[in-house]
């Protein structure tokens, strides 16, 4: 129960943020928080990752739409088992962030991104991108570190 918890946890969230950000922030406007560190900006990913394939919004939809069903199922099949709470916990935090994702593709026509760390100026995120990144990160560790017995 709580893996789901943790995957509606991160889509309610992100949902608010990124309507407050849609309604309270002027596109392209930097805004310098955390000494600077953080800087909030209101962008519009029309693409997927580093805006790829932003020319083929139809592609990138019917391609996140079918690998967030894939997770979805993934997910569900690997509820009930008993083991593997980390690679549970992992797919939790990938599916939260891509189904905000792909609900902001369905219903806006573009992901909400409003975030870039001081050093990354040229990217920007917004945290369901980063569940994303880290419940991967995650599951590339775990494969790696399998034990095939």
């Amino acid at each position: 129960m709580i893996y789901i918890l943790i995957v509606i946890s991160i889509f309610i969230a992100e949902l608010k943020i990124k309507n407050y950000i849609e309604e309270n922030k002027e596109m392209h406007k930097k805004e310098k928080i955390f000494n600077g560190n953080i800087i909030l900006e209101r962008y519009h990913n029309k693409g997927a990752i580093l805006n790829f394939m932003e020319d083929n919004v139809a592609a990138v939809k019917m391609i996140t739409i079918t690998l967030a069903g894939i997770l979805l199922l993934l997910f569900a099949l690997l509820l009930p088992k008993k083991e593997n709470r980390l690679l549970k916990f992992a797919l939790s935090l990938v599916l939260g962030g891509a189904l905000s994702n792909v609900y902001d593709r369905i219903s806006r026509g573009y992901v909400v991104d409003y975030f870039s760390f001081k050093f990354l100026k040229k990217i920007i995120f917004n945290i369901s991108d980063i569940c994303i990144f880290t419940g991967s990160a995650i599951i590339a560790l775990l494969s790696l570190f399998k034990d095939d017995n």
